[in-house]
């Protein structure tokens, strides 16, 4: 049986029968009612949030485990020496699509500078690469259990990106209103006030994160739409928000899986919108299950994206290996390190996503001395390869039309 959104149910049965529905699901034995409310800007009534174990919520829960498990098999499949490369790519695509999403500026070039110079604090974006590096290292290390903590993410990763007239100027948060608008400049949302209901809000959404009792994904969700109906910020609450959801992501999921959250966010930006826009609505009764259930399709989405984008590169090196192990025999190529390096080369085409691969991580992945990496290196024509720049280092990948 497909769920049906209270507001759906209100303009198709009427208010005595979507009253008679919304007490029937907010009292039923498959729900759990939320210490948190849901108030439409303009609008007379509050309701207190729940959601329901619908079949359909549940069957989404058991397809995402079962993709995580799948995701997880094609991981190890990844040349190891390649993993670093992928991630590194994933993060850069993370915080583009995150910048992308709030129409901040921001070019690959200089996110991936940053990558590659992470301890030139004075780069752009350098303190939210090391906050994100640290999920990819670290991802059980986050937790985030007071409003006092939101801050400080806040001051890390974000606020050197806020304008003078948007820093927050609250004890903690914002002191003075803020709304959110649509196209038209209409008020669709008015965050909560003052700030003492900001501080508690935001406190009672943290101890649904990390409630045990709940499984991740719906908490990650639950935290996720009420971050943006709080809006404890003026402005860099959507990129603060997309970062926790990514780091507890992360601790159940692959952390590749959760750095892939923006980048599906922003391709589905207005199923996304419409999901906030509807569960906050009057008649919609406080059911949150709706977003829950469209955030966790998000997730499904974001791990057959990255299924996809790693089922393609390792099927392709299977297939460009045979070339070019019939490349050896045609160049009579026979010794095995120059062959390595080959290898590592075409890897590095097909998973550094542009980075490529330098001679320092050439040498640590043939656990050879550096003047026979140097001599083997030197035997391969400048016209089988692509240099990239990376600062003052430079990276190597493989022409594959050399194979064809």
């Amino acid at each position: 049986m497909k769920f049906e959104p209270m507001y759906k149910i209100y303009y198709r049965k009427g208010e005595d029968e979507w009253k008679r529905i919304l007490d029937n699901r907010r009292y039923s034995e498959s729900s759990i009612v939320l210490p948190i409310a849901i108030h439409e800007y303009n609008r007379r009534h509050t309701y207190t949030a729940f959601f329901m174990y619908h079949p359909e919520l549940v069957n989404l829960l058991l397809s995402i485990e079962q993709k995580k498990h799948e995701f997880v098999n094609l991981a190890q499949r990844v040349p190891l020496v390649m993993l670093w490369h992928v991630m590194n790519g994933f993060l850069s695509s993370e915080i583009k699509a995150s910048n992308d999403i709030e129409g901040v500026r921001s070019s690959r070039r200089e996110i991936q500078d940053a990558i590659h110079n992470i301890d030139n604090k004075k780069l752009r974006f350098s303190s939210i690469i090391t906050k994100y590096k640290t999920i990819l290292e670290q991802p059980r290390r986050f937790i985030y259990t007071s409003s006092s903590d939101i801050r400080r993410l806040y001051d890390d990763i974000i606020r050197d990106e806020i304008s003078k007239k948007n820093q927050p100027d609250g004890a903690i948060f914002r002191k003075d209103s803020v709304d959110i608008v649509n196209h038209q400049d209409k008020i669709i949302h008015r965050g909560t006030l003052p700030e003492s209901s900001i501080i508690q809000e935001i406190d009672q959404a943290l101890m649904i994160l990390n409630n045990d009792d709940i499984q991740l994904p719906i908490r990650v969700a639950i935290f996720h739409y009420y971050f943006g109906y709080i809006h404890p910020f003026y402005d860099g609450n959507g990129r603060t928000n997309r970062f926790i959801s990514t780091a507890y992501l992360a601790k159940h999921f692959h952390p590749l899986i959760a750095l892939r959250l923006s980048a599906v966010i922003k391709n589905n930006k207005k199923q996304y919108y419409d999901a906030f826009k509807m569960t906050t609505a009057e008649i919609n009764g406080g059911d949150i299950t709706n977003f829950v259930m469209e955030f966790i399709s998000i997730i499904e989405k974001t791990i057959d994206d990255a299924i996809a984008l790693l089922d393609k590169r390792i099927k392709r090196l299977e297939d460009e290996r045979i070339k070019l192990k019939a490349f050896f025999e045609s160049h009579q190529i026979t010794d095995q390190v120059l062959q390595n390096i080959y290898f590592l080369l075409l890897e590095a085409r097909l998973f550094s996503l542009g980075a490529g691969i330098s001679k320092a991580e050439i040498l640590k992945a043939c656990n050879k001395s550096r003047g026979t990496i140097h001599n083997r290196f030197k035997q391969i024509p400048n016209k089988y390869l692509d240099t990239v720049k990376q600062g003052r280092t430079e990276s190597y990948m493989l022409k594959t039309s050399i194979l064809d």
